[in-house]
């Protein structure tokens, strides 16, 4: 790109200062104004971080043609496109570094006047490689921690970082830091901190970074990881399943390891099966009767649960339906000796009926977490007449 000014101010070369984002192309316009004396050559020198002493590295001659004199990386990356017969010396530089910052000088060289040149900076930017990271993993707790850091790493100029942290309000704080290297390049990080609760578990907060090689300010999300042993044990039945599967549930991250155990009994090997915080109950008896226990673990800790298994026998509902009707027999059977007694003026009860004894009734029944059975003692007779 040339400036050129309104008024003539005699023979010269225009050209510009130049910026350009790392990885880039850039162009380096140099053009000579107001002669028209013969070209003899186009002269372009360098002066950068790589070299930090001025010195020649392209030739380009009337016809057009070219002649590195010292590559020192930039012959497969430099491209003459100006035109001689113009006096345009334009050169461009393919995916730039930073080590191709500095000065470049175009010079060209007319007959008979002499020399005429112009210095062109290059500036290169380099954008930060950011990441938001934790180096050690928080463990829930009661005092302040680094919960996450946001780094932007190696940028030129210095990157500006900042957090979005809306969940938290003034929970946490802020503590930046930047570090600055020998090549002109910048690492900045930004440290959060807060106290390491469940509460702040899954949250959500921004990293945003601001700097003059990106397009725009950057927006890193991140999701606060904060590392707790298993919670209360939670042993429930089931619902979704058709079988008899019990669920044990607890609360803690990294996710836990469930165990299984029966406490003080031999496992029910063909009975019951374990599968990670389940237990499937596959064939209902009362040898599966007992208790048994969930262990939760993670690395940070564990818990246990238990919940006691009763299986009742399936006969239970008929053995109510006969306790019932044995029950009315009886009390009819009762009723009936009462009336007859009371009607012929006889004792309506005594502890000895003639040469007979009344007994009471012995009743043994089984009360489990499922269904009850009871069976009556009819050993003796209920009434002997």
């Amino acid at each position: 790109m040339f400036f050129e000014p309104m008024f003539s101010q005699g023979i010269r070369v225009i050209g510009g200062s130049r910026t350009v984002v790392q990885g880039e192309d850039v162009d380096l316009s140099c053009r000579l104004l107001e002669t028209d004396e013969e070209l003899e050559q186009i002269t372009w020198q360098k002066r950068t971080l790589e070299e930090p002493e001025n010195h020649n590295f392209l030739l380009i001659y009337p016809s057009g043609v070219t002649d590195f004199i010292s590559s020192n990386g930039l012959e497969n990356r430099v491209q003459f496109f100006g035109n001689p017969a113009e006096n345009i010396g334009s050169i461009r530089i393919t995916a730039a570094r930073l080590l191709d910052e500095g000065t470049f000088t175009c010079v060209f060289s007319v007959f008979p006047s002499g020399v005429y040149s112009i210095e062109i900076p290059l500036t290169v930017l380099v954008p930060p490689v950011m990441s938001v990271t934790v180096d050690v993993p928080p463990v829930i707790g009661e005092n302040e921690v680094v919960l996450t850091s946001c780094l932007a790493a190696g940028a030129k100029p210095q990157a500006e970082v900042r957090w979005n942290t809306d969940a938290f309000g003034s929970l946490v704080r802020t503590v930046t830091n930047s570090t600055q290297h020998a090549n002109g390049t910048t690492t900045v990080v930004s440290h959060l901190l807060g106290v390491p609760t469940r509460a702040a578990n899954q949250q959500q907060v921004q990293c945003v970074v601001n700097q003059s090689a990106l397009a725009t300010e950057r927006t890193l999300a991140y999701t606060i990881n904060i590392n707790y042993p298993p919670q209360t044990v939670n042993i429930t039945l089931s619902e979704a399943s058709p079988a008899t599967v019990f669920l044990c549930v607890a609360d803690s991250n990294p996710k836990a390891f469930y165990t299984w155990t029966r406490v003080g009994q031999p496992w029910p090997q063909s009975a019951v099966r374990a599968e990670g915080n389940t237990l499937h109950l596959i064939s209902l008896s009362s040898e599966l009767n007992g208790l048994y226990s969930c262990e939760a673990s993670n690395p940070y800790g564990r818990a246990t649960g238990s919940q006691y298994v009763h299986v009742a026998s399936y006969t239970s509902a008929a053995c109510w339906v006969l306790l019932v009707i044995i029950f009315l027999i009886v009390a009819a059977a009762a009723a009936g000796l009462v009336w007859y007694r009371w009607k012929n003026g006889k004792c309506l009860w005594s502890s000895v009926m003639g040469d007979h004894q009344f007994e009471a009734q012995s009743q043994v029944c089984d009360y489990g977490t499922g269904h009850h059975c009871c069976v009556t003692n009819l050993s003796q007779p209920l009434f002997a007449l």
